[in-house]
């Protein structure tokens, strides 16, 4: 506690960074298709929303340019940071002007296409400045604040723009959320001076080609892509599951917030704990396996074999909740103490989350797609078959000790 107090700029900096890319991320992955659909749109005409996230899936691409470019006069991080923040700042901005309705559907959705372009530049260049700021303990808490403050941000952008929309309006919903990214510019203006190590002007030139060559990055990759794809039907598809179930958006909103604390409280921080006490991996296949029931849960539910009760829907929101933000955790702590190794920490920490984008994309549009075609017990059944996969792989992986350095 007393070295985030000592660094108490810097760590509300991240958390306001990470919170902002969450809500953005939220917006368009969670919101976005619950609001069309709740103004009417079809099941099949949603499917393809997911793709708005793409600039996540392939910033690996332009990665290595963050690394490599940049402003001496503003650092190797803040000269991406700021005009990103700003661009983020102006697309919200623009969504409370013009809402998101059947309406304004095309317009809305290339605004937060420019959004998650930004949002994902941005990423590449908080997550390397916090490997390059931090080490030891303080690597680990902020690898926290990076899980919990995405985290919070995807619930806010998500079920929060849900709840704040059912009782406010999307007007005053936006506004409200248009606050983070400029408390965000705010505090990174805020910072006079760069983390020492970006002072370093010899870097070596940043490559993708320099992470692949590294032991132990396939295995990062693929287990970020197989964690990805164990919880998007307990937060996308359940709440396209409820809303054709006739919830309100006030109550959908409500279950998903209440499954985001969920996430943020027992799923990163009893994650944190059972890596400790279990190990890295062995705490993955238990999330999983908390995702499979999940999933199961809701199978028994769409398809009539359990009737479909308020206590089974918080059981299944609270597993596939926990089971998130424990294999989030894990991954996240593999791979910042793996790219804090690194003098490429930006383009090392982008390769690894854009495979888990990867995951979450693929798995949110599959779903959605299958949905429409062979109902909601066919959508679910897919996420119970994809977390038990990530059961296996995980436990073959395990065997080998993958990642556990990285951990300790």
């Amino acid at each position: 506690m007393l070295d985030l107090l000592k660094h108490w700029r810097m760590v509300l900096t991240f958390a306001l960074l990470y919170l902002s890319q969450g809500i953005c991320f939220g917006i368009a992955m969670d919101a976005l298709p619950t609001l069309l659909r709740h103004d009417g749109a079809a099941l099949h005409a949603l499917a393809f929303l997911p793709l708005v996230g793409i600039p996540w899936v392939v910033k690996f691409l332009w990665a290595p340019q963050v690394d490599n470019h940049w402003s001496p006069r503003l650092g190797r991080r803040r000269s991406w940071i700021i005009p990103m923040q700003i661009l983020v700042l102006l697309c919200i901005a623009c969504l409370a002007s013009i809402g998101l309705r059947v309406e304004t559907a095309g317009i809305a959705v290339g605004l937060l296409i420019v959004a998650s372009l930004a949002s994902a530049t941005q990423d590449i260049a908080t997550d390397g400045m916090a490997a390059e700021y931090f080490s030891g303990n303080m690597l680990a808490r902020i690898n926290a604040i990076q899980v919990g403050g995405t985290m919070v941000g995807f619930f806010v952008g998500g079920a929060g723009t849900l709840l704040l929309s059912g009782y406010l309006g999307q007007t005053s919903a936006f506004s409200l959320l248009a606050l983070v990214p400029l408390l965000s510019l705010v505090c990174v203006g805020w910072l006079h001076v760069a983390p020492a190590k970006e002072k370093q002007p010899d870097v070596a030139h940043a490559s993708l080609w320099r992470f692949i060559k590294r032991p132990k990055a396939l295995a990062l990759v693929v287990l970020a892509l197989l964690s990805a794809m164990t919880s998007v039907s307990g937060f996308g598809l359940s709440k396209l599951f409820l809303n054709d179930a006739g919830w309100s958006l006030q109550a959908i909103g409500q279950l998903g917030m209440s499954g985001g604390v969920v996430t943020i409280v027992l799923g990163c921080g009893g994650g944190a704990w059972l890596i400790r006490v279990l190990g890295l991996w062995p705490t993955f296949i238990l999330a999983v396996g908390m995702a499979g029931a999940a999933a199961l849960t809701w199978l028994l539910q769409a398809n009539g074999m359990l009737a479909t009760q308020t206590g089974l829907i918080w059981l299944a929101v609270g597993l596939g909740s926990f089971a998130t933000g424990a294999t989030s955790v894990v991954i996240m702590t593999a791979s910042m103490a793996f790219a804090a190794q690194s003098d490429q920490a930006g383009t090392d920490m982008t390769a690894v989350q854009s495979t888990r984008d990867l995951g979450e994309m693929l798995s949110s549009t599959l779903l959605v797609g299958l949905t429409a075609q062979a109902g909601y017990s066919g959508g679910f059944l897919a996420g119970m078959v994809m977390a038990i996969l990530a059961s296996l792989v995980a436990l073959n992986v395990s065997r080998h000790r993958v990642g556990e350095r990285a951990a300790g």
